[in-house]
């Protein structure tokens, strides 16, 4: 596991792109941006590092957030659904559909007595899986998904939601996708995540740091662990921080 001390996040490498998830990983579990945050991206830009994003949330989650903080790597949504590199390409490409993940949430509401079909509020906004209230019965929906004409889609669970989707949805295929179009090879980048959901992006690119407060699997994948009183975005800060020291 990483500690605070110099290089412990980075191991002395320099990133062509910084990968970040959301929440959990630049927010709290209140949703609350580090205060840190738009400074230590915005430092990362001026030197020539792109910063992207890859989080389940939504699209315009994560369009009006990357507005907001000045960076200009792609956005990849949805868990690598859907893919926009809203800088360079006006095109947003939608890996795959959710109606099938819809359904199957709507199927799994007559089996699980109580489970609301209509799960979190940025279902409104889905284009590409569905997701459930967190606190849903995980193991059962699992088990019966499992068991169904849906058991090739896969439920992933994060600390903000289940997500259904379609197989082969995730973080890590739609970073491939995204920077295949750009030129910048994924072994390349540091990714930084919190949860489950952020395994794949680990396995994609060249290194990847686990926040402190993020989940035990998560920490003994990635290739450096912040300590555990860098929770959240105090770690990407502190990440950011070693990155522009190798800068100069």
């Amino acid at each position: 596991m990483g500690d605070p001390g110099r290089t412990a996040l980075t191991s002395g490498k320099s990133p062509k792109m910084l990968i970040c998830d959301i929440d959990g990983t630049l927010t709290d579990e209140n949703y609350t941006l580090h205060p840190g945050i738009p400074f230590a991206f915005r430092k990362l830009e001026e030197i020539g590092i792109p910063v992207a994003l890859a989080t389940g949330n939504v699209r315009p989650v994560a369009w009006t957030l990357a507005r907001h903080l000045g960076i200009t790597g792609p956005i990849i949504c949805e868990n690598g659904g859907v893919v926009w590199d809203w800088t360079r390409d006006e095109e947003v490409y939608r890996l795959v559909h959710g109606e099938r993940a819809r359904n199957a949430c709507e199927w799994l509401a007559s089996q699980i007595e109580g489970l609301d079909p209509e799960g979190i509020l940025s279902n409104a906004w889905r284009e590409s899986e569905w997701c459930l209230h967190t606190q849903e019965d995980y193991d059962q929906i699992v088990n019966l998904i499992s068991n169904s004409e849906w058991n090739d889609l896969e439920v992933v669970r994060t600390g903000f939601a289940i997500h259904i989707n379609e197989p082969g949805l995730n973080k890590g295929n739609g970073i491939e996708f995204a920077l295949r179009k750009i030129g910048i090879d994924p072994k390349d980048c540091i990714g930084v995540g919190d949860s489950p959901n952020d395994l794949p992006m680990f396995e994609t690119v060249g290194w990847s740091v686990a926040v402190g407060s993020a989940f035990p699997e998560v920490k003994n994948a990635a290739s450096a662990v912040a300590h555990d009183s860098l929770v959240g975005g105090h770690a990407v800060v502190a990440l950011i921080e070693e990155i522009l020291e190798l800068e100069e």
